[in-house]
Order: C-alpha cells, then sequence, then structure tokens
C-alpha cells in the first residue's frame, strides 16, 4: 500500500484534524460524508481505516477522537459513569474505564470525563452516550457549558446569570432551567466541559 494519502484521504484527514482543532473533538463518519459530498459511511470508514494503516492516524478502541502520528503518548483519563451518593465525583468506585486522547484534546491537569446521560444538551451537539471532557474549576463564566451536582446528581447544562441569579440551562426545550438556588442541597460547580468524545457504534 502506498505510504502517502490519495487526495480524498488527504480531504479526511484535513477535516478531522481541523473539526477535532476547532470543536474539541473529532467529526463522525456521517458528518465526514456529507461534508465531502460521499454517499453512505462504507466509504468514509475506508478511508479511515487506510490512514490509520498508513500511519497517518491513531484511533482508540471505539473513539471518535484521533491523533496525528508523531505527536506525543496519548494521556489517559477517567470516565466517571454514575456518581454514587455521598463520594467525590472523582472518586473511584465512578470510575467507568479509563480512556486514551491526543494531548492535544486533553488541556489541563485533572481533566476527566463524564458520561453524558440524557438528551437535555442536543442543541449544543452533546449526545446521549457522548462523553465531555471536564476542566475542574469552581467557578465559570455565563455562557460557558459547566458540570455541576444537584441533589447528589451530576449533570451537564449552560451557566447563564439573569436578575442577579444563576442558571443551569438546557439545550433542548423540553426540558426547564434549573435555578441554582433552588436546585436543592448540594448544589456544586464542578468544572467546565472544555471537549467532547462521541464513540462509533
Amino acid at each position: 500500500m502506498p505510504t502517502t494519502p490519495t487526495a480524498r484521504q488527504k480531504q479526511v484527514l484535513d477535516f478531522i484534524h481541523g473539526s477535532a482543532e476547532s470543536r474539541g473533538y473529532a467529526p463522525s463518519l456521517r458528518e465526514i460524508a456529507a461534508h465531502l459530498g460521499i454517499k453512505g459511511t462504507r466509504a468514509v470508514e475506508k478511508h479511515v481505516a487506510a490512514l490509520e494503516k498508513k500511519g497517518f492516524l491513531k484511533r482508540g478502541e471505539g473513539a471518535r477522537a484521533v491523533a496525528a502520528t508523531g505527536r506525543p503518548a496519548g494521556r489517559a483519563i477517567s470516565i466517571i459513569g454514575r456518581v454514587a451518593a455521598g463520594t467525590p465525583i472523582t472518586a473511584e468506585e465512578n470510575v467507568e474505564r479509563t480512556l486514551t486522547l491526543d494531548p492535544d484534546l486533553v488541556r489541563g491537569r485533572n481533566v476527566f470525563g463524564l458520561r453524558v446521560r440524557g438528551d437535555s444538551m442536543t442543541g449544543a451537539g452533546i449526545l446521549d452516550g457522548d462523553v465531555v471532557l471536564v476542566r475542574p474549576q469552581g467557578a465559570a463564566d455565563p455562557g460557558e457549558i459547566v458540570v455541576a451536582m444537584t441533589e447528589g446528581e451530576a449533570t451537564v447544562k449552560r451557566l447563564a446569570r439573569k436578575d442577579g441569579r444563576f442558571w443551569l440551562l438546557p439545550e433542548n426545550p423540553a426540558y426547564k432551567p434549573i435555578d441554582t438556588r433552588t436546585a436543592g442541597a448540594g448544589f456544586e460547580l464542578v468544572g467546565k466541559v472544555v471537549g467532547v468524545v462521541r464513540m462509533w457504534g
């Protein structure tokens, strides 16, 4: 097999890297197909597999994130599933698995992943089953997407401020905003969402 990418493979590679840099996560096969005007995803999968075989892409098991070869070694982060009551969100018993990502996509020393459950953030491109990358911090600016604890549950929402009060806003009209002053005991801002990883299949 030739070691240089074909013209079409170069287009695929450029789109994957461009998406990762601008959005923080790689595009889906369907998004690549739509961008390049390819019918169906099977041809895209062949291009991605060829690029991986040629050494231009590294792809984790099932992960949407990709990395160019020749960069620093991948960085392993903990993926949090459900949060057990009364435990810190990153407690060992809450860790579902670890995921190795391109270091360029994981900026910040203590970044961790949180498995998204539900469809309240679909308007922001965050889907059920996605993993959001979270940088721990106790404060965030209005408009940023954050992870917060309310009534013992971790939730992903957009932070807003209105009339001197902070709100957690969904990105789906089927859900209501959450007033942080009445969200129940134990409200805590955990951190800022800095990226999204989506699984294939």
